[in-house]
């Protein structure tokens, strides 16, 4: 198959789908979330062709649902893959192949779409596995388990995202990553996962804390903690478990729903502003997370604390 990069410059990761899916409806996006490894769509796509198109990022796309029975044909370098479009289906695309054309038999309401930029191939020890954006496999009807949890999760936060949404989002972005290139490279060839040994020094973990404390209102990313740490993302991600005996995402969500506590206690700010300013996307989806952890929802909680 015959690599061709001509991914516009400005096309990036969360441009991928406006540039290639022109006539197919934005049903959610990750465009206003703050992930920097990976992005993703839901669009509702009509019969007819999708155009010839050059992608910048690799790219894998799940039926979510057709209730048409639809079947979809693509080409690309002279290998033509027909398929009914069935919820579950997922297809890969490297970055930098012409895919010729995509024909839809009938329209399928709910497709998943999700793009791996360049650079997120670049990260720390994931680099050494030698897999890069364009050597991902051409492939249709992929059915690793794997793969299908990972998809799941990313689904999950793209429609009801969580308060560490963003380091969520890069650590499942970096499995995505490794996954692909265990099981899913061009040529079959398979690459041992990078391995995050040991455990973070106390002075470091200190200043990652303090750093997380600090910044408990502000975006957070994987790499930005890593920075801290003076290590890479992908050790990072693997040694701060190790360390604390938590991902980091869940350590963050726990310390802002510590702070959605403090200020429910000893506040007056609104629900609205508390979600807010704990990084929730939506008040409902603070109510949720709240509820979860503390088995009483924010307004009853606040509300028993006033109790004399």
């Amino acid at each position: 198959m015959e690599f061709i990069y001509r991914g516009s410059e400005d096309e990036g990761m969360d441009g991928h789908g406006i540039a290639k899916f022109r006539d197919a409806s934005l049903l959610a996006t990750s465009a206003d979330r703050p992930w920097t490894l990976i992005a993703a769509e839901i669009r509702s796509h009509g019969a007819g062709e999708i155009g010839a198109f050059t992608p910048q990022n690799a790219e894998i796309t799940q039926i979510l649902r057709d209730e048409n029975a639809a079947v979809s044909t693509r080409a690309s370098g002279g290998v033509r893959q027909e398929v009914a479009a069935t919820p579950g289906t997922t297809w890969l695309c490297p970055a930098g192949i012409r895919e010729e054309a995509t024909r839809l038999s009938a329209d399928i309401p709910r497709v998943l779409h999700v793009y791996i930029p360049q650079h997120s191939f670049l990260s720390g020890e994931v680099a050494d596995l030698g897999f890069r954006a364009q050597d991902l496999r051409y492939q249709v009807q992929v059915d690793s388990p794997r793969i299908m949890a990972l998809l799941r999760a990313i689904r999950r936060e793209l429609s009801c995202e969580g308060s560490a949404g963003g380091l969520r989002m890069d650590a499942l972005a970096l499995d995505l990553i490794t996954a692909l290139a265990q099981n899913h490279a061009e040529g079959g060839r398979r690459a041992n996962p990078p391995r995050g040994q040991g455990t973070l020094d106390r002075r470091r973990l200190d200043r990652v804390l303090a750093f997380i404390n600090e910044n408990l209102e502000q975006d957070l990313s994987l790499a930005d903690l890593a920075d801290v740490a003076c290590v890479s993302v992908f050790h990072f991600a693997r040694v701060f478990q190790q360390t604390v005996g938590a991902s980091p995402h869940a350590y963050l969500s726990e310390r802002r729903l510590d702070a959605a506590r403090q200020k429910l206690a000893y506040g007056a700010d609104s629900l609205a502003q508390i979600a807010q300013a704990c990084r929730f996307s939506s008040q409902a989806n603070f109510t949720r997370a709240f509820t979860r952890a503390a088995g009483v929802s924010p307004g009853r909680y606040r509300q028993a604390l006033l109790i004399p």
